[in-house]
């Protein structure tokens, strides 16, 4: 299976945080170390990059399940009295 980087964040935990909501709609989801290359986590630790991949037959859903988690995050921190 060929797999695409949908998005790249900057630290582990926002990685994981999207990787549930994508695999909870049914999307294959591989957690990639931008620094893979250069020693990987280990040594640059949870501040290092990290590509999300998903299926590339799952990419363009997969692309609008983060903007949507990204829009309600947004909102969520937008005073609605103002």
């Amino acid at each position: 299976m060929e797999y695409k980087t949908v998005k790249t964040t900057h630290t582990r935990m926002e990685a994981e945080l999207i990787r549930g909501h994508l695999e909870a709609e049914g999307i294959k989801v591989v957690l990639k170390s931008t620094t893979e290359p250069y020693g990987g986590e280990a040594y640059f630790g949870d501040s290092a990059g990290v590509d999300i991949q998903v299926p590339v037959n799952q990419f363009t859903r997969a692309y609008f399940i983060i903007k949507d988690v990204e829009n309600s995050i947004g909102k969520e921190g937008v005073d609605s009295d103002t």
